[in-house]
C-alpha cells in the first residue's frame, strides 16, 4: 500500500462517517456520493493533503473523476509527489 493511500485511509478514518473496514472495502467508491464526507469536510481534506504532501492542486485536477475516490486520489498524489 502506498504512503498516500495509507495517509488517505487514516485521514478518512478520523474524519468520515464510516469505519476503516468500510473505507478499505470501498476505495473505488465516490466518497462524496456515498456520504462519507460532505463538501465542508472535503475542503479540509484538500487543505490537509496540500499541507501534508507539500503540493498545490490545480483546478483541472478537481475535474478528474478519479479525484472522488480514495484509490484515484491516491494515484493522483503518487504522481505528484514522486
Amino acid at each position: 500500500m502506498s504512503t498516500s493511500k495509507r495517509w488517505l485511509l487514516d485521514w478518512f478514518e478520523s474524519n468520515a462517517t464510516v469505519d476503516r473496514e468500510t473505507l478499505e472495502q470501498n476505495v473505488n467508491v465516490n466518497y462524496l456520493d456515498a456520504g462519507y464526507i460532505d463538501s465542508f469536510v472535503f475542503i479540509s481534506l484538500i487543505g490537509d493533503i496540500e499541507d501534508e504532501f507539500g503540493i498545490s492542486f490545480v483546478n483541472e485536477q478537481f475535474m478528474n473523476r478519479s479525484f472522488a475516490t480514495i484509490e484515484g486520489l491516491s494515484e493522483i498524489l503518487d504522481g505528484m509527489v514522486e
